[in-house]
């Protein structure tokens, strides 16, 4: 459906909203479930094992908005299954939906009551890192993102505010890509501060924060769709594929934004 609201404030989330990350984030995860089976695991790397299909599954799930700690979950239920060659313990999509169907509570309190630590998860975490930020040997994947909004913040009509997953150092390096360099801290909920998506507390307090009643919020996940449906206020914009319940969905997040500013402007 094609908006047809006016919100007094736009709240976004960064990967597949602001950025392309097509190119970084998917491929964290696929080299450190490659890399750190052999290194950290010590098995047999014979399989890129990471697909699109697994990635699609966990990203409609909503518990699994952390990419370094979807890779460590590959790893931990490859492990689990017995065997040194990646491409007979990983799992396959429809496996891996099977053992998603079993999860409750957060991400580690399930992998450690259900599997255990087979593969640690710091140093996973540390490659993941690594693989996204570069080395002094390597650029890191975080070079090949794309902004997907043409807009300066200050350029949009209403105020706007972000709920993200990053962390802060990745959400410094998303505000340089975008030329939102002087984007107030205030208006930014990461993970550094302690709040987590699906959680509805990022758009709560942002909400407090903007003045607003009535925002939307662009996201691309089942942890974005989940965490608005929480927070129950203004509308939910879906971007991209993903999502196909939701309300409203566009293809990019210009083209949703633009529509936003028709109706203000016919106003």
């Amino acid at each position: 459906m094609k908006i047809d609201f006016i919100p007094d404030a736009m709240i976004f989330d960064v990967d597949g909203v602001l950025l392309n990350v097509e190119r970084s984030f998917p491929e964290v995860i696929r080299l450190a479930v490659e890399t750190a089976w052999g290194s950290i695991y010590g098995g047999t790397a014979d399989s890129p094992g990471y697909t699109p299909e697994h990635e699609k599954i966990f990203k409609r799930h909503g518990a699994f908005n952390d990419d370094y700690d979807i890779a460590w979950t590959m790893l931990t239920l490859a492990a689990s299954n017995g065997g040194k060659n990646l491409s007979d313990a990983l799992p396959s999509p429809d496996e891996l939906s099977e053992e998603l169907a079993t999860f409750s509570g957060t991400v580690l309190s399930w992998i450690n009551f259900r599997y255990g630590t087979p593969v640690p998860r710091d140093p996973v975490r540390k490659l993941c890192a690594e693989l996204y930020f570069g080395t002094d040997e390597k650029s890191g994947l975080y070079s090949l993102e794309i902004p997907m909004l043409s807009f300066h913040w200050r350029d949009l009509p209403v105020p706007v505010g972000v709920y993200t997953g990053r962390n802060l150092p990745e959400w410094d390096f998303a505000k340089k890509n975008l030329g939102w360099q002087d984007f107030p801290e205030d208006k930014i909920i990461h993970s550094d501060t302690g709040i987590y998506k699906p959680s509805p507390e990022g758009l709560e307090l942002l909400s407090k924060r903007l003045g607003c009643a009535y925002p939307v919020f662009f996201g691309d996940t089942g942890s974005d769709m989940k965490a608005h449906a929480a927070f129950g206020k203004g509308r939910f914009v879906a971007i991209g594929t993903l999502l196909t319940e939701a309300d409203y969905i566009y293809d990019d997040t210009e083209s949703a934004v633009r529509d936003i500013i028709s109706l203000i402007e016919e106003e």
